[in-house]
């Protein structure tokens, strides 16, 4: 059974890895790696968001993905009530009280703290691009937070990164299907950044060798799960560096687009 005392030290976790008061914290999260069990998921979230909470304080802001994977395949979004799918601790913030969501059908992010306005509001129509969410965090340097996970496994920034460069692999897909917003539809189009489906997976675990290597990533391991954190900016600049030498740098198998 799950024991609450197990979490009491989590807050000293986040302090010793570098967060601080005002951080813009962006999570990544699986909360199976931890090995705890609540009957209340969202009792779950809530030991690991409101330590977190404490420690940026009312200056700080976290912010998470709130993907409608379904709406790709037709399903409409209600900006509103449209759950995200991108795990229990993402569905959690973004019922939270004063969350804000930014309003892209596919790829929504929801951000909760004093900048959460800036990073949600009047984005532009393209997931990743010029005057997306992740476009808005890099300007403000914020964090990348991993709980129970690596950017070995998953880097949703790297996207971002991607589209800036220009890689091949990659094109955007425009969506027209219905999206409400406070009961008015908005009009497409809305773009996604996608990889070819012809290339192979993604792998990032050179950009995680390479973060490890120039000592850009803080790490380190609770109750079994990865914690890792990283600034958003040092990602942006080795995730430039890395393409610039090898655009499939975060594939498991090189792939162009030749015709």
């Amino acid at each position: 059974m799950y024991m609450k005392n197990k979490l009491q030290n989590i807050e000293q976790v986040y302090k010793t890895i570098g967060i601080k008061k005002g951080d813009i914290v962006f999570i990544h999260a699986n909360m199976l790696a931890f090995g705890l069990i609540e009957k209340n998921k969202n009792d779950l979230a809530k030991h690991f968001i409101d330590p977190l909470k404490k420690v940026i304080g009312e200056t700080g802001t976290i912010v998470t993905l709130a993907y409608s994977f379904r709406y790709a395949s037709g399903t409409q979004y209600i900006h509103e009530e449209s759950p995200s799918e991108a795990g229990l601790l993402t569905e959690y913030v973004r019922n939270m009280k004063k969350t804000e969501r930014s309003f892209h059908p596919f790829a929504s992010v929801v951000a909760n703290g004093q900048d959460s306005r800036h990073i949600t509001k009047n984005i532009t129509l393209s997931a990743f691009g010029w005057g997306s969410a992740f476009f808005r965090m890099h300007q403000m340097k914020a964090k990348c937070l991993y709980l129970g996970m690596t950017c070995g496994e998953s880097c949703t920034f790297l996207h971002y990164v991607e589209q800036m460069y220009g890689v091949s692999h990659c094109y955007n897909k425009a969506f027209f299907h219905p999206a409400f917003f406070k009961g008015k539809e908005r009009k497409g189009p809305f773009l996604a950044f996608l990889r070819n489906r012809k290339s192979k997976d993604y792998d990032f675990s050179r950009f995680e060798k390479q973060m490890k290597k120039r000592k850009l990533l803080k790490k380190t391991k609770y109750l079994g799960g990865d914690i890792q954190i990283m600034n958003v900016e040092d990602c942006f600049n080795l995730g430039m560096e890395m393409l610039d030498k090898d655009n499939c740098a975060f594939l498991s198998e090189p792939f162009y687009v030749t015709e």
